[in-house]
């Protein structure tokens, strides 16, 4: 069975809010699938729902900061492995 459009922008969606660090609360889904509605409401067919559901995701789900990775990993002693 082939999935609709509505479901593969909901599909995209999550993926695209999950790879993008944003964890996916209750309130989060909400959003999803009243940015999807919004889109679907505003498309005469559904050729272009998928582009504007990922057009307006960014702007409603602002992407996390990255953090700073560590200049080095961190400094361990260590056995060499020689007998005593």
């Amino acid at each position: 069975m082939t999935a609709t459009l509505s479901e593969q922008a909901l599909a995209r969606g999550l993926a695209y809010l999950g790879l993008s660090g944003i964890p996916l609360s209750r309130e989060v889904m909400i959003s999803l699938l009243g940015l999807i509605q919004e889109a679907l409401a505003e498309t005469e067919g559904e050729q272009d729902l998928l582009e504007r559901v990922m057009d307006r995701l960014p702007a409603r789900f602002p992407a996390p900061e990255p953090g700073v990775p560590p200049l080095c990993p961190a400094l361990r002693r260590g056995s060499l492995g020689y007998a005593p």
